[in-house]
């Protein structure tokens, strides 16, 4: 008995951490929106509305150790949700606001979570998978459908009473976030409160962040890049700012509105951003950082530094582990030089497949493991056993370590192209021609070839006023790439084209699916 009294005064929670917040920066605005006439609310206003929505939820009989699905964008509705579902020990089922109905009748299938929220813009396929979740008891929607869709307004659920202190435990699944699910269903990453605020606390200290912070919450809060960084936010004190897309004008009215001053400009919005014509015309002097992969776009991270004047954190990390896991540093107009300094708390090895220390310089798989690792897939015990084997939480990367102790990223191991018995990484050929000036933006994968099983294509996005042909890529790559890493195909296409997660990450295997015309080969 002594030791469970021990184990639970040693134990923190992410209730705690919000409590704390909503106590010491009481006056201090909270959260936000894009819209110039939305909601404002303080720490104490979110925590009187959390407050009471938890009674609300309490009072409808959802208990701790239960679970609720979420279907929504990223807007003040969800942030307090989150809060108040924290301190009711119960587990945010976090649904991606773009999936179909049959994505989310299996992932509420197998969660089997008591109530559904969802918003306006998830209404519809909510509606569409009601007779084949069982489990729910209360279906809830954040904007007015109307009588005939059936569900309880969200708006009537905040009730008086109080909920009683100390109800979530360390251990307490505080949400699943699901992976992006690239080669079969996506997989439900239980995280738990004690792991959500540590990685809180580990991106606070990562990026010295204050309560004069303030963060463009444009990433969805089903993703581990939106729900850490507002835990991050309301840790310090700061103001997070709930955009439901990356509309670039709004983020720079944002901006310069609340005089925010860090993101995440992932593929797809940070070219947005540096090409947007209007950006000149917003004071977007408080930004001091971004966040995103500078491997992907070099070119691009360097100028979009040089305009903005603010520094680039250059992220290596995953839902299983925190986005958090080793970042790089750049400033403003500074080629990226994409060595990443692994982050405290965890310890990262790079490894053969017997878990053996591979040598500096020799890639390898990245294992892990420390506080923030996820607790397990959901209702998945053979996919969590494989990913743990050893002891270790594998993540599926290839790195590089470095003498410095710094690491460098290669590539996704299943990603993998074999070409005439030589290893091919898509990303060191993505490195290679991201470098070209008149490439935007790059991705390579391997397609089928009949003499050396498979080959090199890219997709290139040509940069703005850029006319290069695909010869020309290729014969860039002959002073940078062996032979066997050059790619024989090469297909131009517009930034639109490219398929994208809701993060704006490249969704590779997509693209892979169109396979090579012959009219794309170089020779």
């Amino acid at each position: 008995m002594t030791a469970g009294l021990v184990a639970a005064a040693a134990g923190t929670t992410l209730d705690a951490l919000y409590r704390r917040s909503i106590r010491i920066f009481a006056d201090r605005t909270a959260v936000t929106t894009g819209d110039p006439d939305g909601p404002v609310w303080t720490y104490r206003e979110l925590g009187e509305r959390a407050g009471r929505l938890a009674a609300g939820l309490a009072a409808s009989g959802v208990r701790h150790g239960d679970r609720v699905a979420v279907l929504s964008e990223t807007r003040p509705e969800f942030v307090e949700l989150y809060v108040a579902l924290a301190r009711l020990g119960v587990t945010a089922i976090t649904l991606n606001i773009r999936w179909h109905a049959e994505e989310i009748a299996h992932a509420v299938g197998v969660a089997r979570p008591v109530a559904f929220v969802t918003s306006g813009l998830g209404a519809d396929r909510a509606a569409a998978v009601r007779d084949r979740c069982p489990s729910v008891r209360h279906w809830y929607c954040m904007d007015d459908t109307g009588d005939a869709a059936g569900f309880e307004p969200y708006s009537a659920l905040p009730a008086d009473g109080d909920v009683p202190a100390d109800v979530a435990q360390p251990s307490d699944v505080h949400n699943v976030l699901y992976t992006s699910g690239t080669t079969g269903r996506a997989k439900g990453a239980m995280i738990t409160q004690q792991a959500a605020a540590i990685r809180a606390l580990r991106l606070a200290q990562w990026y010295s962040l204050t309560p004069d912070d303030g963060f463009v919450g444009w990433l969805p809060l089903f993703h581990t890049g939106g729900d850490e960084s507002l835990n991050a936010t309301l840790l310090t004190g700061g103001i997070f700012c709930a955009l439901a897309t990356a509309h670039t004008e709004t983020m720079f009215a944002a901006v310069q509105r609340h005089r925010l001053t860090w993101t995440l400009l992932l593929p797809g919005v940070i070219t947005d951003v540096l090409h947007h014509e209007r950006r000149t015309d917003y004071d977007l002097s408080t930004l001091r950082f971004v966040i995103g992969y500078a491997n992907m776009m070099p070119t691009v991270v360097k100028e979009l530094t040089a305009a903005l004047d603010v520094d680039f954190n250059d992220a290596f990390g995953q839902t299983e582990t925190s986005y958090v896991l080793a970042h790089g540093w750049s400033g403003p107009g500074e080629d990226p030089h994409l060595r990443k300094m692994p982050t405290p708390l965890m310890e990262v090895r790079i490894v053969d497949a017997q878990l053996q220390e591979t040598p500096v310089g020799v890639p390898g798989e990245c294992v892990v493991r420390g506080p923030t690792t996820m607790a397990g897939y959901l209702d998945d015990p053979e996919a969590t056993a494989e990913v743990f084997a050893g002891g270790w939480l594998h993540t599926g990367d290839v790195l590089v370590r470095h003498d410095d102790g710094t690491l460098s990223y290669v590539d996704r191991a299943k990603y993998l192209i074999k070409t005439g018995g030589e290893n091919v990484y898509p990303a060191e050929v993505e490195q290679a021609i991201a470098g070209h000036p008149g490439v935007e933006e790059v991705c390579a994968y391997g397609v089928p070839d009949p003499r050396w099983g498979e080959t090199v294509k890219v997709v290139v996005v040509r940069a703005p006023g850029a006319d290069v042909s695909g010869e020309e890529v290729v014969a860039w790559c002959r002073d940078r790439l062996a032979a066997f890493k050059r790619p024989h195909f090469v297909e131009f296409v517009d930034a639109a084209e490219l398929p994208r997660s809701t993060t704006g990450k490249l969704q590779r295997h997509l693209l892979a699916e169109r396979g090579a015309d012959e009219k794309e080969r170089v020779s």
